[in-house]
């Protein structure tokens, strides 16, 4: 490790990692370069806008078994959000990144190979495309082209003004891939997996009381955010400073530059009545979530419409969580750091189980208010399909820029009304799949009292043990269907 003395201020600033280039002074926001002989002051680079994330410089983790610590910090905007790359040092010496988006996480290095394989151009990748590496499958998930605007510590380039990334995400299970196009058509290739936060060493996180101290920090304004359009207090909006609709006005604010701004005034309407209130607090495994957001969304499908409601909560540690109340009862739903694999057009695979597909269908955001973190706007579609195992379902959503998928499961009215406090939420409809698809077993129940209704007089004659045989011809295929497709209890 070597420190110097800022050029500008004085401050003291360390260059940890061998590859850094350049470190950002924490005193004075000066960029300084670094080479053989000296270390020079080439600019002034913008802070970066404090979110929820628990990681901070100078934490430290485990992956594959090695120690890392994080040195620097690269904040990157895009149309409809942003995210932090963490820069991360491990005590073998090399380096790599720590990406923190949304609450999800993974930690990625560069991948050097004799013989690179034929990588796409940027612009033909789209969400669901396929790339091929060593024989494994990787599913391009998310394409970006963004730009850095604020950066803390060390990093091994140093992000002009101007500067772009263009990027591509890919996914295969828990596995995650990265093809970087920032330096030209060529792109740099990075290699990682999903990472867990718990793999952090918890004692270098910042606990939830200096979370709540500095996100959403405008300037030096804390906290609480008085709306741009008409004036109205916003408590929730440090959730995760991107984006909040203001109940009062329906202004769409926008929180991920250095000061909060309208860009968009959606039409205020008379009333809106929700069974869950922005603001209310639930406590779900050991740990208090704040709802933050909602969203209204439809199927427009003229045949078969459909309606419900999402709600987005938040734990600063345990990251985000949905609850969708449908007129099917309510589900409990949380993003996928694991990702299926596909059997055939009609099933995939997750966790070792498959699950068999029920329907597709489109969502439409008819409604959003409160805290959201990315720019969500009424209008917004989403192309749906739905997978099911028993009493679990997995969901894949493919926007414009973006493929993920969520597992769910059903949430009991009783749980709904102890997490969250209130008594009445307790008579709340119970889910029901509202699914077409009974399971097997119970096509076989069927046709078993169908086949003795009309066979009953041979039960009293020798063909009785035909009969027997026909049942267990009819059980023993359904109860395996049921165990390999899912349908089953």
């Amino acid at each position: 490790m070597q420190q110097v003395l800022c050029p500008q201020c004085g401050a003291p600033v360390k260059f940890t990692s061998t590859a850094s280039v350049m470190a950002v002074c924490g005193a004075c926001r000066s960029t300084l370069l670094k080479d053989a002989e000296s270390v020079k002051r080439v600019g002034e680079m913008a802070d970066v806008l404090e979110d929820y994330s628990p990681i901070c410089l100078g934490a430290a983790g485990i992956y594959d078994k090695k120690r890392f610590d994080v040195i620097g910090r690269i904040q990157m905007r895009y149309d409809d959000g942003f995210w932090n790359e963490w820069y991360i040092w491990f005590d073998d010496g090399t380096d790599g990144w720590l990406s923190d988006a949304s609450g999800q996480y993974a930690v990625t290095h560069t991948r050097r190979t004799k013989n690179p394989p034929e990588f796409p151009s940027f612009d033909s990748i789209k969400p669901g495309g396929v790339f091929k590496l060593d024989g494994q499958i990787f599913v391009a998930s998310d394409v970006r082209t963004c730009r850095a605007t604020g950066a803390q510590g060390e990093l091994p380039f140093v992000p002009g003004d101007g500067w772009q990334a263009r990027v591509a995400d890919y996914r295969s299970v828990n596995a995650f891939l990265t093809l970087d196009y920032s330096d030209g058509d060529t792109p740099a290739l990075y290699v990682g997996r999903a990472f867990e936060l718990s793999d952090m060493q918890a004692a270098s996180l910042r606990s939830d009381a200096q979370v709540e101290e500095t996100a959403g920090r405008f300037r030096g304004k804390i906290h609480a955010l008085d709306c741009p359009n008409c004036g109205a207090p916003i408590s929730f909006v440090a959730a995760m400073a991107t984006q909040v609709v203001c109940p009062s006005c329906m202004a769409v604010v926008d929180c991920a530059e250095d000061t909060a701004k309208v860009i968009e005034q959606q039409r205020k309407l008379k009333s809106i009545k929700t069974t869950l209130a922005l603001g209310a607090k639930a406590k779900i495994d050991g740990a208090e979530y704040t709802l933050i957001g909602l969203l209204k969304c439809e199927d427009p499908d003229p045949e078969e419409p459909s309606n419900w409601i999402e709600y987005l909560l938040f734990n600063s540690q345990k990251g985000f969580l949905w609850l969708v109340e449908s007129e099917d009862g309510w589900e409990r739903v949380h993003v996928c750091d694991t990702w299926p694999t596909r059997n055939n057009n009609s099933s995939v695979n997750w966790l070792g189980k498959p699950y068999r597909k029920l329907y597709d269908y489109t969502s439409r955001v008819t409604l959003a208010l409160g805290a959201f973190n990315w720019r969500v706007k009424v209008g917004d579609t989403t192309q749906i399909s739905d997978y099911q195992s028993g009493g679990r379902k997995l969901t894949r959503e493919e926007s414009q820029n973006e493929l993920g998928w969520s597992a769910s499961s059903p949430v009991n009215p009783v749980t709904l009304a102890e997490w969250f406090g209130q008594p009445e939420l307790a008579k709340q409809k119970a889910y029901s799949s509202g699914s077409s698809v009974t399971g097997y077993r119970t096509w076989a129940g069927r046709a078993t009292i169908a086949m003795l209704f009309f066979n009953f007089f041979d039960i009293f004659t020798g063909k009785l043990p035909f009969l027997i045989m026909g049942v267990i011809m009819l059980w023993i295929p359904a109860v395996l269907a049921d165990k390999f497709f899912g349908q089953g209890d």
